[in-house]
């Protein structure tokens, strides 16, 4: 089952990373629970977020569908959208873009030879605020990435009060 040995990389690469906690959501290892700890130095510091992960009976010829629980200001990252949307722009996860390149962003889409761990990394980027992980001026959030984009300073006062309102507790 290629769940498995996803989540065992990934779990094994993870294991002493002070950023990420991977769990099974329940007690199956193709629904997970991931949780990106905000890096110092970042509006999101100290910030516990929780991504939720489903392979589907497609995986992994399909992405996962990944969704972000934790309310976010994130230009990548719209947290007014439903539970049955993927509210994360990233091209790595869109089911529209599997096997495809991304010509404006370079970026790829999903294919069989990603994995978990790939999926971990791009989400861990977007919330340490890695480029080209970290893209506002490709959002989801337009709100939040036209305020990243021309005042970087309000931008991160906002984002930090989010974090403290939803992810801190």
């Amino acid at each position: 089952m290629r769940e498995e040995v996803d989540y065992l990389e990934a779990s094994k690469k993870y294991a002493n990373d002070k950023y990420v906690i991977l769990e099974p959501w329940v007690d199956r290892v193709d629904h997970l629970r991931l949780t990106i700890i905000g890096k110092e130095g970042t509006p999101y510091e100290g910030g516990k977020f929780v991504f939720e992960i489903k392979c589907g009976s497609n995986y992994p010829y399909a992405p996962p569908y990944v969704f972000c629980q934790t309310l976010i200001w994130h230009p990548n990252i719209d947290s007014s959208l439903p539970p049955t949307k993927s509210n994360i722009c990233l091209d790595l996860i869109n089911p529209d873009l599997v096997g495809k390149v991304d010509a404006k962003t370079g970026a790829s889409g999903w294919t069989p030879a990603k994995t978990l761990t790939n999926i971990i990394e791009s989400l861990k980027g977007m919330i340490h605020m890695e480029p080209p992980f970290w893209n506002p001026s490709d959002p989801l959030n337009n709100k939040a990435g036209e305020q990243a984009l021309n005042n970087l300073k309000a931008f991160a006062k906002e984002a930090k009060k989010w974090t403290e309102k939803y992810a801190k507790r």
